[in-house]
């Protein structure tokens, strides 16, 4: 019996309709609760880590960088907030422009490559 009912409520939640997996700047500025202020900062962090982490992908396979940070800066969620904010207004970006977006333009700005790709 307890087969059947797992099995059930794996079948149900795989039939769910998935939630949107992005962070849109509308909702990042205007989060409804605090909840959804501290998901929308897990997310940028996440963002961040992402974009970091294939940036260095490509410079170890001898790519050209998307942006090029000092090697011993450490950024802060806070400091990824900012850098993306000041994106958006320097875009004068859209509500329903993704943040993850603004945080690439944003870091390019922020920390450009010189001609070469490098540092």
């Amino acid at each position: 019996m307890n087969k059947w009912i797992v099995s059930a409520c794996f079948l149900a939640l795989a039939a769910a309709p998935v939630a949107a997996a992005d962070v849109r700047l509308d909702s990042y500025r205007n989060p409804p609760s605090e909840t959804f202020r501290t998901f929308n900062r897990i997310y940028l962090d996440g963002v961040k880590s992402g974009l970091m982490a294939y940036n260095a992908l490509i410079h170890n396979r001898g790519g050209q960088q998307a942006f090029c940070m000092p090697p011993d800066l450490v950024m802060s969620t806070e400091q990824a907030e900012d850098i993306m904010l000041k994106s958006a207004d320097k875009r004068a970006a859209k509500g329903d422009t993704l943040i993850a977006i603004l945080l690439q333009s944003g870091l390019q700005d922020t920390f450009p490559c010189d001609k070469n790709g490098g540092r």
